[in-house]
């Protein structure tokens, strides 16, 4: 038998929350580090401060932030 990621995802939204998050946790620990994902984090992270300082963009409270994060997750995992 062969375990798609469709049907392990489905499985997942199955968990309470506190268990989804508790995978979500031991999947992170499972990936081996690499230091140029983090370096282009960082990287990210000082480009959208400086965008944020400069008023190049706005920012958005983070309720507002997670709201639309939980929003788009929802859709993808509904399709």
């Amino acid at each position: 038998m062969t375990i798609t990621l469709d049907r392990v995802l489905e499985d997942a939204l199955c968990l309470t929350g506190d268990s989804r998050i508790v995978l979500v946790e031991r999947l992170l620990e499972s990936v081996p580090e690499d230091p140029s994902i983090f370096e282009a984090q960082m990287a990210a992270a000082v480009g959208r401060a400086d965008e944020l300082e400069s008023g190049a963009v706005q920012g958005i409270p983070g309720e507002e932030g997670l709201r639309r994060v939980r929003e788009s997750i929802l859709k993808r995992s509904q399709s």
